[in-house]
């Protein structure tokens, strides 16, 4: 337990079993009593690649404020497909409601935050609260669900990406024309029914990897569904705009302004 200003930061921390090996979380702990309100981060990187360790500096600003984070593993492509990741992250939030008291988090705050891929997952953890399909491993008589979610940069539709992506195809098994059921289902632009959590979602409009009409087709569709959306543009940012200097502040205190209003 390393100190780092105001939070400890607890690393490999077993949450699950995965596929072919243990599922790890790194704990990001306020150092006061709490109990405070969660945030289940969830990286990106294709569905393929990535890791935990990637959301540190996203992950600090929300730490310092008050926030127990928890920065997840899970299982990649092309060993496993959806909807084995969601399944895991959803698991990942039973086992911190299991463990709320162990890290003083309050178990009615938790949200759950991803970039890029993880922000596809994140979403579905959000879109799906209450769905019992993608609820599988343990601590059954906890909770999946969660009060927001944060997604930065991340893929919405997965039907407007090119037929041979090289994430999409090992993430489906296919082509979203050949797994046509399962890539709407693997898209947060086609959960937009019944009630909606609020979300937060940034991108920056000069993204070469996300085509930048997906996130304002999602935030049309979610204010159209009568949801709760807060949108953040990056003006000439790219991808990973959110990590950048140039708008890394102004993301942080937008997403942080959000929490407050409703975590």
């Amino acid at each position: 337990m390393v100190p780092i200003e105001s939070y400890v930061r607890v690393n490999g921390v077993q949450y699950a079993q995965g596929k072919s090996a243990p599922l790890l979380a790194d704990m990001y702990l306020p150092k006061d009593s709490g109990p405070h309100p969660a945030i289940v981060f969830i990286h990106g990187g294709g569905w393929t690649g990535g890791s935990r360790t990637g959301w540190s500096k996203l992950i600090a600003p929300f730490a310092e404020h008050g926030y127990v984070g928890m920065a997840i593993d899970y299982d990649l492509s092309p060993g496993v497909r959806f909807p084995v990741a969601l399944e895991e992250c959803k698991e990942s939030i039973r086992w911190l409601r299991a463990h709320a008291s162990e890290y003083r988090v309050d178990p009615n705050r938790i949200a759950v935050a991803g970039g890029s891929a993880g922000g596809e997952l994140a979403a579905l953890v959000a879109l799906t609260n209450g769905d019992p399909r993608y609820e599988s491993g343990t601590f059954k008589n906890f909770s999946s669900s969660v009060k927001a979610a944060i997604l930065y940069s991340a893929d919405l539709d997965l039907t407007k990406f090119s037929e041979t992506d090289d994430a999409i195809l090992p993430y489906l098994g296919g082509s979203c024309s050949a797994q046509h059921d399962l890539c709407l289902e693997a898209s947060p632009q086609f959960h937009l029914g019944g009630k909606l959590p609020p979300i937060f979602v940034g991108q920056g409009n000069a993204d070469e990897d996300v085509p930048y009409s997906q996130f304002t087709s999602f935030v049309a569709a979610y204010k159209k569904a009568n949801g709760n959306i807060t949108p953040f543009t990056a003006e000439g940012g790219p991808h990973a705009y959110a990590a950048e200097p140039q708008w890394f502040q102004a993301n942080a205190d937008a997403a942080l302004s959000f929490l407050r209003k409703n975590l």
